[in-house]
């Protein structure tokens, strides 16, 4: 699993952390949309000083080809989250982020899948739990730079396989340069376990170019973004990034009891994002899901199978709400 599609996961992971003042995306999950520039900072304080942020997000990808005619694979992915942020300081700012979600794989083996392949496998996926917590502390210096440190704990597995055997956690921070008005250059470094698998250390280099006042380019997750600002309210852009999910199997599968599987692509979209007021956001990604592959390891880390899955269309949608 030490491949660079098992560091998207990571990356992705990651920079879906990251701080307000880090101008990175708020969600920690491989669905969530692009991030804009605003530095999300809190519209009004409670009085416990904190303020929050409610989300709900859906995804859905079409039937794709496994790439050698045994099947057909598909999913739908519905999650929510919470995150409470609070002002440190002059500078600072505190955040911690909860997020909980259901992927439903649609897998269906053709007549010519043999027990034991991916797409045999998959067909027997239930319903997968995603769950994650973090915590990040993030500060912004007078010259505008910024820097971010935090970690937390991730769960993702089949519905009946052991809690225990499902959860990771990780570690991370990261500094960005501001050098002038128009570029800005950084870089992350995270450490994470993984299921059955060494730690990883990954470095997470981290740019932002603004061409003007309606054009920037900005590194997200593994990949960039390629954003137009519209108005106040309204952006839009393209999109690319790796994409990874792992996750624990139960004990029913005959072939990979106890196993993991993962499942990594190279999502292209156009999206858009339409924040009307300081309260609510709405966005939205339709495109291609390319280069996908699906892989079955056993309870040991050992590779089991995998195959390479055909480009497929995909959508999603993202609501949020600030309180």
């Amino acid at each position: 699993m030490n491949s660079p599609a098992a560091v998207s996961l990571l990356a992705a992971l990651i920079l879906g952390s990251g701080s307000a003042f880090a101008n990175q995306p708020t969600e920690p999950t491989e669905s969530s949309e692009p991030a804009t520039e605003s530095e999300n900072l809190p519209v009004a304080e409670t009085q416990t000083g904190f303020t929050f942020e409610a989300r709900v997000h859906g995804s859905y990808l079409s039937d794709a080809d496994f790439d050698n005619g045994t099947g057909e694979f598909g999913f739908a992915e519905y999650g929510l989250g919470i995150k409470g942020s609070r002002r440190v300081g002059d500078a600072g700012m505190l955040s911690i982020d909860f997020n909980a979600g259901i992927v439903d794989y649609d897998i269906t083996p053709s007549a010519t899948a043999v027990a034991g392949d991916a797409a045999s496998i998959g067909s027997e996926f239930d319903n997968v739990t995603t769950l994650s917590l973090i915590g990040m502390y993030a500060a912004q210096t007078d010259a505008g730079s910024s820097w971010f440190i935090g970690g937390g704990v991730l769960s993702n597995g089949e519905n009946n396989a052991d809690f225990g055997d499902t959860i990771d956690g990780m570690l991370m921070g990261g500094y960005r340069h501001k050098v002038n008005n128009t570029l800005e250059l950084g870089l992350g470094v995270a450490v994470r376990t993984r299921l059955d698998d060494d730690v990883l250390v990954v470095p997470l280099p981290q740019v932002r170019y603004t061409i003007n006042e309606y054009w920037s380019i900005e590194s997200e997750g593994v990949g960039l973004k390629f954003n137009y600002k519209a108005s106040d309210a309204l952006d839009y852009g393209l999109t690319a990034q790796f994409a990874s999910t792992t996750f624990r199997l139960d004990d029913s599968h005959a072939a990979a009891p106890e196993g993991i599987a993962t499942h990594r692509r190279f999502p292209i979209a156009f999206y858009t994002i339409y924040e009307p007021n300081d309260t609510i956001e709405i966005s939205g990604r339709i495109g291609a899901m390319m280069a996908g592959e699906l892989e079955i390891l056993d309870t040991n880390g050992n590779d089991l199978t995998s195959q390479d899955i055909d480009t497929g269309i995909f959508g999603s949608i993202n609501v949020s709400f600030k309180f």
